[in-house]
């Protein structure tokens, strides 16, 4: 059994004659509905996009591989999301050594769950 899950090992794994070989040169293509082309993501809007750095500033990465750092931007947990995290661990943390085991909060939800609506043509 491996320890990591992948497409292409284990129970898990994926049949799909569309995946590209290990060898290919992949360049991704974004489309809207609309057939819009959208161009994929710098590895320097990703790391805005997580708050890791905002927009005005400048960003050095350190080593040559671009892959690499668009892998750890990926995995990055968000600063103002690590920190709510935080607190509310280190709350709950507090809460289980004074013997308390639950405790209704007024902290508001740091993560909004956001509708999102798609039109369909009936026929």
């Amino acid at each position: 059994m491996s320890a990591a899950a992948g497409h292409d090992n284990g129970r898990w794994s994926v049949a799909d004659p569309h995946l590209p070989a290990a060898n290919d040169k992949l360049i991704a293509i974004i489309r809207a509905l609309d057939g819009t082309w959208h161009r994929p993501f710098t590895t320097f809007e990703l790391a805005c996009l997580l708050s890791l750095v905002e927009p005005e500033e400048y960003l050095e990465l350190d080593g040559l591989s671009d892959q690499a750092w668009r892998q750890r931007i990926g995995n990055a947990v968000p600063p103002d999301a690590a920190r709510a995290i935080a607190e509310v661990m280190g709350t709950t943390l507090l809460l289980a050594e004074s013997g308390e085991t639950f405790m209704l909060s007024a902290t508001p939800v740091w993560v909004r769950p956001v509708a999102v609506a798609q039109p369909l043509e009936v026929t």
